[in-house]
């Protein structure tokens, strides 16, 4: 019975407690309301601050080669050439090509490249200019005179590496690169900064540099052995012709040869055997050639543009209204808390 009591009194003195706290807090209604206009005018002030930012989109499809060989492998290495008839993981497999779409080697590269005919200035010159950098950077006499553009072929010195570097993770951030279905392999690529022809040329040249590599890492192999079996073929075919003539000539010379010379028709019969030895090898190395050409052809990735870049592009403000009304709560929150803090403060000292 006693028990009840003390629970009934203490549910009492709570609910007082609770009420005191209510009022304490109406009374000061007024400072609350000014500190949430306060929060509401720096919501305000940011959102007006904060620039305007243009989104690029672009989106593509990355279509894998038929891997396989077979037969076609297994004919071609009689004769110890590799036609890449296994398929194997690489470096673009899985979410791999979207974490090399963001490395910070192809983002250098593409920023590295020009940004209009004049080939005066570079993406990263662009993105310091309209980011403001450059404007920062010229109030220090040692950064007065930084450009990116006499560099883009060659390797940068210390102070240019590092501003760029600075560059490449700001726009790491305002990169996006994302499968919008897991179980598709449609790959979306967007860019938002605060000038438009940058946000499209920068998502244009990024999406180009990646996918040629992209293509260029799936066909090495096969397109190094072509290569060789092209030229292999070729140094035959120049052969079999010195050959042919070799053979013509030598034939030509047994018409007024004494029929009674036992070995004047040896060195025709050889220059013919040569000739035929060639023509055999050459045939084969040519089978070979269309072979590993077909399967080059076969297996080489085809990059499909899904979505291009079209201007106007979509432009991103932060909302007004909406800065203001998260400023005028998070204020008033914070104000709340700082009221309730000083109750307990005091209570604690008295």
């Amino acid at each position: 019975m006693e028990q009840q009591i003390e629970d009934e009194i203490s549910l009492k003195d709570l609910i007082q407690k609770g009420t005191q706290i209510w009022k304490y807090l109406l009374s000061k209604w007024l400072l609350l309301f000014l500190i949430g206009i306060m929060g509401s005018g720096i919501g305000f002030t940011l959102a007006w601050r904060n620039p305007v930012k243009y989104t690029a989109r672009m989106s593509f499809v990355a279509e894998e080669g038929r891997t396989g060989g077979g037969g076609l492998a297994s004919l071609a290495g009689q004769f110890g050439f590799d036609l890449g008839g296994g398929a194997g993981g690489g470096i673009f497999t899985g979410e791999n090509l979207l974490l090399f779409l963001k490395s910070e080697g192809l983002i250098r590269e593409t920023l590295l490249t020009s940004f209009d005919s004049t080939n005066k200035i570079t993406l990263a010159d662009q993105y310091a200019v309209v980011n403001e950098l450059k404007e920062s950077w010229s109030k220090k006499s040692t950064l007065k005179d930084v450009s990116f553009y006499k560099y883009a072929n060659r390797v940068l010195p210390r102070r240019e590496d590092s501003l760029l570097q600075i560059i490449i993770g700001s726009v790491s951030k305002e990169l996006n690169v994302v499968r919008p279905d897991k179980k598709a392999s449609f790959v979306e690529v967007t860019t938002s900064t605060r000038d438009e022809a940058l946000s499209k040329i920068f998502t244009e040249r990024l999406v180009a540099t990646g996918t040629a590599r992209y293509i260029h890492s799936k066909t090495k192999v096969k397109a190094a052995n072509v290569a060789l079996l092209q030229k292999r073929a070729d140094s035959l075919g120049s052969l079999l012709n010195r050959n042919t003539y070799s053979a013509a000539i030598a034939q030509q010379s047994l018409v007024d040869v004494n029929p009674a010379l036992r070995t004047a028709p040896v060195a025709a019969e050889i220059s013919t055997r040569e000739k035929m030895m060639i023509a055999t090898i050459f045939a084969e190395v040519t089978k070979n050639l269309e072979l590993a050409k077909f399967t080059l052809s076969q297996e080489t990735p085809v990059i499909q543009i899904v979505d291009t870049i079209t201007l106007p592009l979509k432009k991103e403000k932060q909302s007004k209204s909406k800065s203001m009304f998260l400023g005028g709560i998070l204020a008033g929150f914070l104000a709340v808390f700082y009221l309730l803090a000083q109750i307990w403060w005091r209570r604690q000292i008295a």
